[in-house]
C-alpha cells in the first residue's frame, strides 16, 4: 500500500513513478523535454540577455551554455555557474532557466548555465569534465565576460547539486578559491543507504528506486560503493578548506539525509554554512513556482549569493 506523505497541498497530486535509465526511455524523455522547453522557455525577462555560447571542453570538443545578464551589469560582476537537475540523465527544462533568470536579476551576477553531457549514453566522467571545464572558461575568460574571477559561485539542484559540489572540490584541490557553493536538494552519496535513501521507495517526483537505479546509469561500469573522487562529492572526509556552502533539502525526498549530513560535517569542518530543511517539500518542489514556500526559498537562495558575492569582493 503507497504511503501517504503530509506534503503541501501544492504538491499533493505529483505522480509517484520509478524511472528506467535504458537508453530509449531516457531519449523519449528528453525527447519530450526538449518539446515542451521550446513551448515554455519564453523570451527572457526584461533587463537581462540570453546568449547561448559555446565552451571548449577538455574531452568533448565544444560543451553549449546559456549566458545570461543583466542589463547594466558594471565590470567586475561577480558570476554563478549553475548545473541543472535531472538525475545526470536528463535535460533542463524551462523552470531550470526561469529560476537561473531570477538569481541574475535578484542578484545582480552573470548566470553560465551548462548544457553538460548526459548518462547513460555519456556517463562519469563526461558530465562532471564538462562542468569543470565550464569554471575554467569563466576563469579564462574573466576580462573579456567583464566579471571578477574572485567572486564566482557554482550552484546546482538534485544531481546538478552534486556537480556542483564536486567541482567545488576539485577547484579546492586545484588551488582554485570560489566563493561558495549552493547546493539544491543534492545528490550527494552513492551507498543509497541514509535514512531517508532507504525509507522513502515511494514519494512523488523522486524516490529511492529511482535513486538507486540513477547512480548506476551514472556511474557506467563502475561500482556505486566504491565511486571515483568528486562522483560523490558527499562521501569526501577531507571539507576544511571547501567554499562557503548554502545547502537545502526536501522534507520528503531520499536526499534529504544525505545533504543534511553534508551540511553538518561541512560546518563542523569550519565551512561558513547555511542549511535550509525545507517542510512539507518533495524532491524538485521548485515546480510550483509561486508557492509561498519557493518563494521564501529563492529569498534564502539569493541572500546566500548576495552574501558570497560581497564577502569575496
Amino acid at each position: 500500500m503507497p504511503h501517504t506523505y503530509p506534503v503541501h497541498p501544492d504538491y499533493a497530486r505529483s505522480p509517484v513513478f520509478n524511472l528506467r535509465f535504458d537508453r530509449f526511455t531516457i531519449g523519449l524523455v528528453n525527447t519530450l523535454m526538449k518539446v515542451h522547453r521550446r513551448f515554455a522557455l519564453g523570451k527572457p525577462p526584461q533587463g537581462l540577455s540570453r546568449e547561448t555560447v559555446r565552451l571548449e571542453s577538455t574531452t568533448a570538443g565544444t560543451t553549449q551554455a546559456l549566458l545570461l545578464r543583466p542589463a547594466d551589469l558594471p565590470a567586475g560582476a561577480p558570476v554563478l555557474v549553475y548545473f541543472h537537475g535531472g538525475a545526470f540523465a536528463m535535460t533542463y527544462g524551462a523552470l531550470h532557466i526561469h529560476m537561473c533568470q531570477r538569481y541574475a536579476l535578484a542578484a545582480q551576477c552573470l548566470v553560465l548555465f551548462v548544457d553538460y553531457r548526459l548518462a547513460p549514453r555519456n556517463p562519469w566522467p563526461a558530465g562532471f569534465d564538462d562542468c569543470y571545464d565550464s569554471l575554467l572558461w569563466v576563469l579564462q575568460r574573466a576580462a573579456e565576460l567583464g566579471v571578477d574571477a574572485s567572486r564566482i559561485v557554482v550552484g546546482g539542484d538534485s544531481a546538478g547539486g552534486a556537480l556542483a559540489a564536486g567541482v567545488a572540490q576539485k577547484a579546492c584541490d586545484n588551488g582554485i578559491a570560489l566563493a561558495g557553493q549552493m547546493l539544491l536538494y543534492p545528490v550527494l552519496d552513492s551507498h543509497c543507504e541514509t535514512a531517508s535513501a532507504r525509507e522513502f521507495d515511494d514519494t512523488p517526483i523522486w524516490n529511492g528506486v529511482s535513486n538507486r537505479r540513477m547512480w548506476r546509469a551514472y556511474l557506467g561500469t563502475g561500482d556505486p560503493l566504491r565511486p571515483p573522487p568528486y562522483a560523490a562529492p558527499g562521501l569526501r572526509q577531507d571539507l576544511d578548506s571547501l567554499p562557503p556552502a548554502y545547502v537545502e533539502t526536501a522534507e520528503f525526498d531520499p536526499l534529504r539525509d544525505e545533504g543534511a549530513d553534508y551540511a553538518q560535517r561541512l560546518a563542523t569542518a569550519g565551512v561558513p554554512l547555511q542549511l535550509n530543511a525545507t517542510s512539507g517539500t518533495i524532491h524538485g518542489y521548485d515546480f510550483a513556482q509561486d508557492n509561498p514556500l519557493v518563494l521564501q526559498a529563492l529569498q534564502q537562495r539569493t541572500a546566500f549569493l548576495h552574501s558570497c558575492f560581497t564577502a569575496a569582493a
